[in-house]
């Protein structure tokens, strides 16, 4: 039977369908306002968590595959980046993680995410003492914490083992589209990067702590051809880098438009989680274009030379940072799922 017909020419039912969604959304936000996320949150339900996904990191981390170099240590910085990418399309919910067609993995600034294996090696483990408790999301944001910790020197462990409150639900969706939007590129200026960040409701001063996790990991060399090979000037080389670096990059990166050969972001300390990122900033030896900014502008430039004046304070403020941004638009409560296979969405 047809609804009732309301002033406005809406039927009562028609009405009643619109309340119940404004209801919803009310509540979601509600639920994600009086469900802070909280330390220790798996104390009682999973004890062993965190130990867990830090025996499997530390594993997998000093598992040496002479047929694959450096495929150990490479997880500190492969799942730094997976929590980092997965935060900034649609919050911190695993939907990084989803496999299929037109997902955010499928994303153009996703293409070269590793590490998806090392999550379903911890998940599995996870899965057997815990069955359906510990969420995606939290598995990413323990792992990201344990990278930075298996790789700080041995004088900043205790700082680098920074607490990370959980709670988070695993999201439902994951559009490709949102990572194209949201997820900054390798040639942004400060200012790009500050609106960038600002939409997550990250300051510039985060931001500059925040790109200080590309003092491990590396990139593709066609990031770097706008340094190397097409920049706007008579021999195509960014004038401001040092003649000796750019011989020292161009052994790596041999022609443009390579893909599938890396480069060191950080050519001094590749594998240490340190203040060495900064001090390169200083020395005009960044590797991408958009860290180097961050010591060009007078804006950003303090906080450089702050942070490169020391790995403890660097350390310090990453850990807040990092806890700040794991709390980006998180489902909590009864949002979202627990997924039991990071990959798919649980079935109905």
């Amino acid at each position: 039977m047809a609804g009732r017909m309301m002033p406005g020419g809406m039927t009562s039912s028609r009405v009643l369908m619109v309340l119940v969604v404004v209801m919803s959304m009310m509540s979601s936000r509600f639920v994600e306002a009086v469900i802070p996320l909280k330390y220790n949150y798996y104390a009682m339900s999973c004890p062993q968590a965190e130990s867990i996904i830090r025996a499997k990191m530390t594993e997998i981390f000093n598992t040496a595959d002479p047929l694959q170099p450096d495929v150990g240590p490479n997880v500190a910085p492969d799942l730094l980046r997976l929590h980092f990418h997965d935060c900034f399309v649609q919050g911190c919910d695993a939907s990084v993680l989803l496999a299929g067609a037109g997902t955010e993995m499928t994303a153009a600034p996703n293409a070269r995410l590793e590490g998806f294996g090392f999550v379903d090696e911890i998940k599995t483990a996870l899965e057997a003492a815990c069955p359906g408790v510990v969420s995606c999301a939290d598995l990413l944001a323990f792992a990201a914490r344990d990278a930075v910790w298996l790789t700080a020197p041995l004088a900043n462990k205790a700082l680098a083992d920074y607490a990370v409150p959980a709670g988070r639900r695993d999201g439902l969706t994951s559009p490709a589209n949102l990572a194209v939007r949201n997820l900054p590129t390798p040639t942004m200026s400060v200012d790009q990067l500050t609106a960038n960040f600002r939409r997550q409701k990250l300051t510039r001063t985060d931001m500059v702590v925040l790109s200080g996790a590309h003092t491990i990991g590396d990139t593709a060399c066609h990031h770097i051809d706008n340094r190397l090979y097409t920049f706007k000037s008579k021999n195509k080389v960014d004038p401001s880098l040092p003649p000796a670096f750019v011989i020292q990059l161009k052994a790596i990166c041999t022609s443009p438009g390579l893909q599938l050969i890396t480069v060191d972001m950080d050519q001094v300390t590749p594998l240490t989680f340190d203040r060495q990122f900064y001090s390169n900033l200083q020395a005009k030896k960044s590797v991408l274009s958009s860290d180097q900014v961050l010591f060009k502008d007078t804006r950003t430039r303090p906080t450089v030379n702050r942070l490169a004046r020391s790995t403890s304070v660097f350390i310090r403020e990453f850990a807040k940072a990092m806890v700040k941004m794991g709390n980006i638009g998180t489902l909590r409560g009864t949002a979202g799922q627990v997924r039991t296979d990071c990959k798919f969405v649980n079935a109905p």
